[in-house]
Order: C-alpha cells, then structure tokens, then sequence
C-alpha cells in the first residue's frame, strides 16, 4: 500500500497507508471506502504485513478502495494525550474520528473518487473508536462524511478466564502506568494460538510491534461498563460482529456474541460469526483473506444500501 499524510482541521495530522483500484467496468456501481482501525500495539501496516495477508489483495480484487490510518498516539499520527478531564482515550479517539479523521478522508479519498460512503473496519481496542464513531454520525444532523456501516472484531465485554477463579473473568487486566510494549514472543503467544498463523508471520512481529499507550489501557475497563448504553445503542448503521474462537482476551462463545450483538439495537441490520478456530489477529492469521473477502463483501452490500436509502 501507499503512504499518505493528511493534515486535520484541528491542527493535528494523521498519516496511514491505502490501496486505491483504479477504476474498472467490473466495479460494484457503488463503491465503500473501508477505512481499517488498528488495535493496541499495532499501527497501519496491521493490515499490510506482507503481500500475503494485505487487505490490498481483497481491495484490488474487487475493486474496493481500503485506507488504513495511524490511530491517534501510534505512527506517525498526532497524540491526543493529555486527555480531557472527565473523558477517557476511547472517547477522544471516537471523536477525533467523527469531527476530524473520517472528514479528512472523505474530502481527500472520497469526494474525488466519487466513492458513495464508508465503512469502518476496527479491530480489537481500534473497536472503540469505530463504535463511537458510529454513534457520534447517528446523532449528528449534519455529518460531514456518510457512513455506510461498521465492522467489529476481537473484542466483547465478558473477559476470558484462564482458571476456575470466576472473578478473573469479569476483572479486567492490570493497567500499565507507562505505555505498555509487550515483548515478541508474549505478543505471539497472545495474538495466535498454535497452528493458526503462517511462520511467517510471527518473522514480523517485531517490525510491527507498536508501545500502546498506556492511557487506552486504562480505558478498557470503563468502557466495558458503559459501552452498551452510552454508545452501541445508538449506532444505527449495519454492523458485522465477528469473536474469533480462539481469542485471547475474550470469552468466545455463541450467547456471548449474541448478547454484544445485541447492544446495536437501532442498527438496521446486525450480523454476527463465532469464526472457529481463529485467533485474535485474524487478519495475520490463516484466516486473513477469508476474513477480508467477508468484509469487503459486507461494506460492498452496505455501500448498495445506503445508496438504496436503507442503511
């Protein structure tokens, strides 16, 4: 993918990479710009590790243009620290999103290419922003980029217990006071599980491991209290909501998809997947272009709705 630098209307900057298919007389008539958010300890080449797990594969193959960014405190993007008094890091993430990062992207990717809206694709912490993105649009009367849909993967709110000790999974994990940088071989045993990911891929590790801040650490947990009411249920755009069984922070089940699915209860559509066998970075995984031929398949279906007014 190609490297891109945006300047925002805040006086911020975010920076990112995209895979942009010229046009063709194959293209979908109505085209999504899928704009990928990262999670903790990555940065925009999550979803361009090597030619063999790129987003850009699928991008390319449908004709469907993919941009992933820097989220705010990662790369080469802006730092949104220090946090507001009485706000948290999800918030200001999801905010910065709607005000200023979404709208830079459609004036600059969108408007000229004549995409009809987007779709965002989080995962794991880079969900939070992608829901109160998503929130923010539906409560905005004036919203200065048209959002199609969203897609939610690698995180739910009942924490995986590695013991019989109830309390561990309804606990969440210590939070750092500095940023935190997981080690490569804790990141691997973390992200994937045995036999779920190409060697090749755990060869870059390193290269694309990334210090999360310690400030969207310590904003999980109060998001796993609020999330539901103060954001989900105001998303009314389609969303896919995806648990890869495997997960390593996250209880996977079918009753607790079920149960996070059901928190976007104004969404005009709501599909959800147990993926079996995969583990939390599906996108790295053996599951990676499977993954990514659902999503683009998702936004393509959103983009025609939207487009039909009935998104």
């Amino acid at each position: 993918m190609e490297p891109f630098v945006i300047p925002l209307s805040n006086s911020s900057t975010i920076t990112g990479i995209h895979s942009l298919p010229p046009p063709s007389a194959s293209d979908p008539k109505f085209r999504p710009l899928v704009v990928g958010l990262h999670g903790g300890s990555y940065d925009c080449h999550y979803f361009d590790p090597d030619d063999k797990h790129s987003a850009s594969r699928l991008s390319y193959a449908l004709g469907v243009p993919f941009v992933s960014i820097d989220r705010p405190c990662y790369g080469g993007s802006s730092s949104l620290l220090p946090i507001p008094e009485g706000s948290t890091f999800d918030e200001q993430t999801g905010r910065w999103l709607h005000e200023f990062i979404l709208p830079a992207l459609w004036s600059t990717f969108g408007v000229p290419n004549s995409y009809n809206a987007i779709v965002i694709l989080g995962h794991s912490l880079g969900t939070m922003g992608t829901i109160i993105s998503a929130a923010l649009h539906a409560q905005d009367k004036t919203p200065l980029y048209p959002l199609a849909g969203i897609i939610v993967s690698g995180i739910g709110d009942r924490y995986l217990s590695l013991s019989n000790n109830q309390d561990s999974a309804n606990a969440p994990p210590a939070s750092p006071s500095e940023d935190l940088v997981l080690t490569p071989e804790v990141k691997d045993s973390l992200m994937f599980r045995p036999g779920t990911v190409d060697p090749s891929v755990l060869e870059l590790t390193e290269r694309l491991n990334r210090p999360c801040p310690s400030a969207e650490v310590q904003s999980l947990a109060p998001w796993l209290l609020t999330w539901r009411h103060r954001w989900a249920a105001h998303v009314t755009v389609p969303v896919m909501y995806s648990l890869p069984e495997l997960d390593c922070f996250f209880e996977a089940t079918e009753d607790h998809l079920q149960e996070c699915a059901s928190a976007f209860s104004k969404s005009t559509r709501v599909d959800t997947s147990l993926v079996k066998g995969a583990p939390h970075c599906m996108e790295l995984s053996y599951w990676s272009q499977g993954w990514y031929a659902r999503c683009f398949g998702f936004a393509i279906e959103c983009a025609a709705s939207f487009a039909a007014g009935s998104a």
